[in-house]
């Protein structure tokens, strides 16, 4: 149960928990800087996994080749 002043976005919230009653007094704040969140780089594209996927597989191979020629 959350119950508040006239405004929810600043100040004091009380907080009630569970069945014993137990109360928590949050204070909420904005941050004094009001710049958007930078976004996540955009990730690899399919093609760029599967050349990398295929030149480790071709790699491994070759090396495992080696290994078993000896």
């Amino acid at each position: 149960m959350n119950a508040s002043g006239a405004r929810r976005d600043q100040g004091l919230t009380l907080r009630v928990r569970g069945d014993r009653g137990t109360c928590h007094v949050m204070e909420s704040f904005r941050p004094g800087n009001t710049d958007p969140i930078a976004l996540r780089p955009t990730p690899h594209r399919m093609g760029v996994i599967m050349i990398r996927f295929s030149v480790l597989l071709v790699l491994a191979v070759v090396g495992l080749a080696l290994i078993y020629s000896r």
